[in-house]
């Protein structure tokens, strides 16, 4: 059960039946005082809460622990990999790169974990360019590609689409407009075809951020209408709140 959730969230499953998924299993543990399951559990519907709506609270899905509670748990790299993870879709890409910064600093961490989080940190990198332009900076994003690259050639199917969108995100940053063009239509397709529903919803979104930067309205308006129909089969509410803010923006 605790493979299967974690598996599930990774891989964009829908984000209301994982919550009902994970309320499940919580009270089966409860009832067989599975402490250590219980903890896991509790990680991954913080998380799943978080994505859905920001964690607020919703009728009839049970106590979530207090993050004070669940920053006490003994599994620092589940718990740093969901802190990334909760930061990143939130939009506080410092706060992802503190927790991607703890968890990357853990040996034997999880293969797995470590390309997802790079994956993630290479995107969020970009915000984080736009603030303070270092060449330590610079460089996250050109290693998570490196690295994907690698895990790409044993599984195109879990990590091909990652590649193309950190590519697509370096070349609008270098401004090679073109590039950046094939490269999410690449990632948006490679996402579609995996069935990565939240990573294609990643994929237009950033699309729709780089026409709108070379003042592309038009396309931008489309690309953003994309996302906000991934993010809503994810179930995502507070991603297709803030793409509808975009969509508003542009008269749409």
């Amino acid at each position: 059960a605790n493979h299967h959730i974690r598996l599930s969230l990774i891989g964009g499953a829908n984000l209301q039946s994982l919550l009902r998924d994970t309320d499940y299993y919580l009270n089966i543990v409860g009832q067989h005082d599975n402490t250590v399951s219980k903890r896991y559990f509790l990680i991954f519907r913080e998380t799943i809460s978080t994505l859905i709506n920001k964690g607020s609270p919703r009728k009839g899905n049970g106590e979530a622990e207090s993050n004070e509670s669940l920053c006490n748990i003994r599994h620092s790299e589940t718990v740093n990999f969901h802190k990334a993870l909760q930061s990143f879709w939130l939009g506080y890409a410092e706060r992802s790169h503190h927790y991607v910064t703890k968890l990357l600093q853990i040996s034997g961490c999880g293969r797995h974990h470590r390309y997802i989080i790079t994956f993630y940190h290479g995107v969020a990198s970009f915000s984080l360019l736009k603030r303070q332009r270092t060449s330590k900076l610079r460089q996250i994003p050109k290693e998570a590609i490196a690295t994907l690259k690698t895990a790409a050639q044993y599984s195109k199917w879990n990590y091909g689409n990652k590649v193309y969108l950190l590519e697509a995100e370096l070349a609008s940053y270098e401004g090679r407009n073109e590039e950046a063009k094939s490269s999410y239509a690449a990632a948006i397709l490679a996402s579609r075809s995996s069935k990565f529903i939240h990573e294609q919803g990643l994929a237009c979104e950033l699309a729709g951020f780089h026409y709108k930067k070379i003042g592309d309205s038009r396309r931008a308006w489309g690309f953003f209408n994309q996302a906000k129909l991934c993010y809503a089969e994810w179930g995502s509410e507070m991603k297709v709140e803030s793409i509808a803010q975009q969509l508003s923006m542009l008269g749409g």
